[in-house]
């Protein structure tokens, strides 16, 4: 009997420290439900914002300075005669079209020029000569299309890219050639 008592006691002790855990555990409050939102642009709310009070708005008038007018900026012509002329680093490789005028130019990014010309010429022997005369010269040609209403090339020597776009002057109709021209250079940090 003693026995049995010992091993009563020895349970009741074990068991004695996890009945004490449960008996005071309560379960946590739930967190205060969302208010629901209708669906779509009723959904959103406006901030309301409320104005200052007229004592705290500052007294005083603003005037604004004075304005000074400046003439337009002007271009000054293209040269002493006023018409427009090819650029002194236009490619001496690149031929220029029979009769062809310069309409003007243009320095564009990345040291680039584009010079246009105005021409009384058909867009397909306009085309034929440019692809025909720069081969001849020693361009690679590295892209091209001819179309209905314009047509381009693309030309490569000696690290110069030309392109060559043929198409109509939408002023006046007639052909127009431009040639646009850049040396390639170095990028300022190493490629990837």
């Amino acid at each position: 009997m003693k026995r049995r008592v010992i091993a009563f006691a020895l349970v009741a002790l074990c068991v004695l420290p996890f009945s004490s855990c449960t008996c005071s555990s309560s379960t946590p409050e739930s967190p205060p439900a969302k208010p629901t939102r209708a669906a779509g642009f009723s959904g959103i709310k406006p901030t309301m914002r409320s104005l200052p009070q007229a004592a705290e708005q500052p007294e005083g008038v603003i005037t604004p300075g004075a304005v000074e007018t400046k003439a337009p900026p002007t271009l000054p012509p293209a040269s002493p005669g006023g018409e427009a002329r090819i650029p002194d680093n236009f490619p001496s490789d690149v031929p220029v079209y029979a009769g062809a005028k310069v309409m003007g130019t243009q320095v564009m990014g990345n040291k680039a020029t584009n010079v246009i010309f105005g021409v009384d010429a058909e867009r397909p022997e306009v085309f034929k000569f440019y692809k025909d005369s720069m081969v001849g010269s020693g361009w690679k040609t590295t892209q091209q299309y001819e179309g209905n209403d314009q047509s381009f090339l693309t030309f490569e020597k000696d690290g110069t890219t030309t392109n060559v776009i043929i198409t109509n002057d939408p002023k006046t109709g007639k052909k127009v050639i431009a040639v646009m021209y850049y040396k390639e250079e170095p990028l300022p940090f190493a490629e990837f």
